[in-house]
């Protein structure tokens, strides 16, 4: 193994040498950002420089939010880089505002939209402005650049306290990642040139500068996770993204399989959330698959932990069963029990499911630990829906330790 390990970093320093001797600024193929988990409240951030502060500020990620990147106006407006868009300009036709901008006024209000959050049941009234934003890029899908990529983009603000009152004290506002013509990623890959699609590989651990990252991507791989020495792209199954909504990441799951038994459950629509800590599942699918785990794990019950309904003791996570989620076309996204065991403490794991009740929005709500340590891409341009599963089984992780460039 650590033969292995050193040929990876030798091939990958060469490989560093040999772009940084062609181009001191080498040509953006994707953009590669750090993502932090926050462990007080298992949430997920970008940390992102906007504006004139250079100090960055941790982002949460809003898997279906329509914002591309919603923050407090008065903190927005201090920055020196800071210019607001005016009803009737282009920019904000191009948003296309929800309010009708006046006509026969020499002084232009400022441009309003509505947009949707995953933490509010009702749109957000956002400003819409323009402000310098910085990004991470890989020349090669190895290593990030040390030095962001600062673009000029299309933000959004709210005066509205209640509208951001959802959003925890540790994170400076949220970055809406949903399929629309103003989200980051779009502004991006129609900026840069690059393909419509978006990665996330979430860390298990919690974030700190320079360690325990997972990795936002934007425009596609190659994706390498050393020591696993192939493009990680190469072990993706997918399926097909569905639903006419494109502010939601839906999926079509067929059947849920316990060591390969199938656990029945109701039709509907499976959906993708950064912003659920764990998956959740409606009561009689949940029901299924506790009674289908329990006879097949090997290990001792334990008492209970909340939110969880069924805990073991560990005993070294020996004989816990491989949960498969059966897509239409027949692609199986396992489950492991990295993903499937949340450790309490020291002794003690929990099967990391929620009871959703009888009539949740979505009969499966697929939440951010069954997403650690794998890699999903969804690619908006083919509405296709990729995955890894855990990329642990391949002695790599989420938090992989980057190169940077100069």
């Amino acid at each position: 193994m650590a033969h292995r390990v050193i040929f990876s970093l030798l091939s990958l320093i060469l490989l560093y040498l040999a772009n940084t001797s062609q181009s001191y600024h080498p040509k953006v193929q994707a953009f590669l950002h750090p993502i932090y988990k926050d462990k007080a409240t298992n949430l997920y951030s970008l940390p992102l420089t906007v504006g004139s502060d250079i100090r960055s500020r941790n982002f949460l990620i809003d898997l279906n939010g329509a914002a591309p990147l919603l923050l407090n106006c008065a903190t927005a407006a201090k920055s020196t880089s800071y210019h607001s868009i005016k009803c009737g300009s282009t920019r904000c036709k191009f948003a296309n505002p929800n309010f009708s901008c006046p006509k026969n006024t020499t002084k232009k209000p400022m441009c309003h939209k509505y947009v949707s959050t995953s933490f509010s049941d009702r749109p957000v009234n956002a400003r819409l402005l323009r402000d310098t934003f910085g990004l991470l890029y890989t020349p090669n899908g190895v290593y990030s650049m040390d030095g962001e990529k600062i673009s000029t983009l299309t933000l959004t603000c709210t005066d509205d306290a209640t509208a951001l009152k959802p959003i925890p004290k540790a994170f400076g506002g949220s970055i809406g990642l949903a399929n629309n013509h103003l989200s980051i990623p779009s502004q991006l890959v129609s900026m840069y040139n690059l393909p419509l699609k978006m990665s996330l590989c979430l860390p298990s651990t919690e974030g700190m500068k320079s360690y325990h990252n997972g990795d936002f991507w934007i425009g596609g791989g190659p994706f390498f996770y050393l020591p696993y020495l192939k493009d990680a792209s190469k072990i993706f199954a997918s399926t097909a993204l569905i639903g006419n909504n494109k502010s939601e990441y839906l999926i079509d799951v067929k059947s849920i399989q316990v060591s390969g038994k199938t656990v029945p459950i109701l039709g509907g629509p499976t959906k993708i959330c950064t912003l659920a800590p764990y998956t959740v599942l409606q009561s009689s699918i949940y029901k299924a698959l506790v009674t289908a785990f329990v006879g097949s794990v090997k290990m001792a019950k334990a008492p209970t932990v909340k939110p969880f309904s069924e805990c073991f003791h560990s005993n070294g996570r020996r004989g816990v069963p491989v949960i498969d989620l059966v897509m239409s076309g027949g692609a199986k996204w396992r489950i492991h029990g990295s993903n499937s065991l949340v450790k309490v403490n020291k002794d003690v794991v929990c099967l990391g499911f929620v009871d959703g009740g009888l009539y949740p929005k979505n009969p499966i709500l697929i939440g951010g630990f069954q997403m650690e340590d794998n890699l999903v891409e969804f690619d908006l341009k083919a509405s296709k829906f990729s995955f890894s599963s855990s990329l642990l089984l391949h002695n790599t992780s989420c938090s992989v330790s980057r190169l940077f460039g100069m």
